[in-house]
């Protein structure tokens, strides 16, 4: 199987290829993501170029700036999975997401 784009914005783009998401600058830096248990369902780079998100089981959140790929795990603990079919940003440092059962809730980070 090859590699699924998930979001694409001018100097980003986040790609996964079975469970494993990963990001790429357009000046040829690349990050791992993190793993999913399935594939990710959702990604977003942020307006600005400053984040992006990938969800799935639970959410990512990794910086693009300094430092580059650093990432955030939300939703993801033990007892505390999510299952997050669509992301939409809300702020610059905020989005939301939508639950299997349609709920929406938010995220402010």
């Amino acid at each position: 199987m090859s590699r699924q784009e998930l979001a694409r914005s001018t100097h980003y783009v986040v790609t996964h290829e079975y469970e494993c998401a990963s990001m790429t600058a357009a000046d040829g830096r690349q990050a791992s993501l993190g793993d999913f248990y399935g594939d990710p369902a959702a990604a977003l780079i942020d307006v600005y170029e400053q984040w992006c998100a990938v969800a799935g089981e639970g959410l990512i959140l990794c910086w693009l700036e300094q430092p580059f790929g650093q990432c955030v795990a939300y939703f993801r603990q033990t007892g505390e999975i999510l299952w997050i079919t669509t992301l939409r940003q809300t702020g610059p440092f905020a989005l939301e997401w939508q639950g299997k059962d349609g709920t929406w809730s938010g995220l402010t980070f």
